[in-house]
């Protein structure tokens, strides 16, 4: 059990702790639980790729969650994902032995490709997020930082591999059901364009349909009556 703070419980998110609890010192519980996989996948982690598109794109519900062993743990048949926002508790153990080398550092990253700084999008957002729950999530979520090119590969990541590549595959597979998903959607800009211009082309259609329509209504009318 990594717990950090009582569980957060919103109007409109709800928080799945999954908590469990294990024997033997606290350091080498951490270190079983977060042992680092074989990596081999080469996967880049596109900007595209965040918490804003998780849920406006794909529709896939944001629990924001104060458990560190729940990070990224998808649930309800993966159409949810828990987001550990207590960044405070990272940055105080930054150089604490009681994590694994690296750890700590890896996991900010994992937020500053979730909630880049500097997305405005992502800013809005999250704003729009802190009012619709009870508790406040930490600001200091949103302020780990923006990744660079280089950085946002998916063989860079030791310690949260796995449930990053699960979320991945969720987010490229996922298809936009709604129009307000269509829109949002930029993963595949040609094929966001060729909608869009085929859905443009289909409402002028009607438009001019129904001008005319009416038009000859009304030529009918005045022929009928002079």
């Amino acid at each position: 059990m990594i717990s950090t703070n009582s569980p957060l419980i919103g109007k409109s998110s709800v928080v799945v702790t999954g908590e469990t609890r294990q024997q033997g010192a606290l350091s080498t519980v951490i270190a079983d639980h977060f042992e680092p996989p074989v990596l081999n996948e080469k996967v880049k982690l596109d900007k595209v790729f965040n918490a804003r598109n998780l849920q406006q794109i794909c529709g896939i519900k944001i629990r924001w969650t104060s458990n560190l062993a729940d990070y990224l743990m998808m649930r309800n048949d993966d159409t949810a994902v828990e987001i550990f926002h207590c960044a405070a508790f990272l940055r105080c153990h930054e150089n604490s032995s009681l994590f694994p080398k690296g750890f700590i550092e890896e996991t900010i990253q994992t937020l500053a490709i979730l909630l880049p700084e500097h997305n405005k999008d992502v800013k809005t957002w999250f704003k729009s997020q802190q009012k619709l729950i009870d508790t406040a999530i930490f600001q200091l979520a949103r302020e780990c930082g923006q990744l660079k090119k280089s950085v946002r590969q998916i063989k860079n990541f030791v310690y949260w591999h796995d449930r990053l590549l699960i979320l991945k595959q969720v987010f490229d597979e996922a298809e936009p059901s709604t129009a307000s998903q269509w829109w949002n959607d930029r993963r595949k800009k040609v094929q966001w364009c060729t909608f869009w211009v085929a859905a443009l082309v289909l409402l002028l259609t009607i438009f001019f349909g129904l001008l005319q329509g009416i038009e000859g209504a009304l030529q009918v009318y005045k022929a009928f009556n002079p």
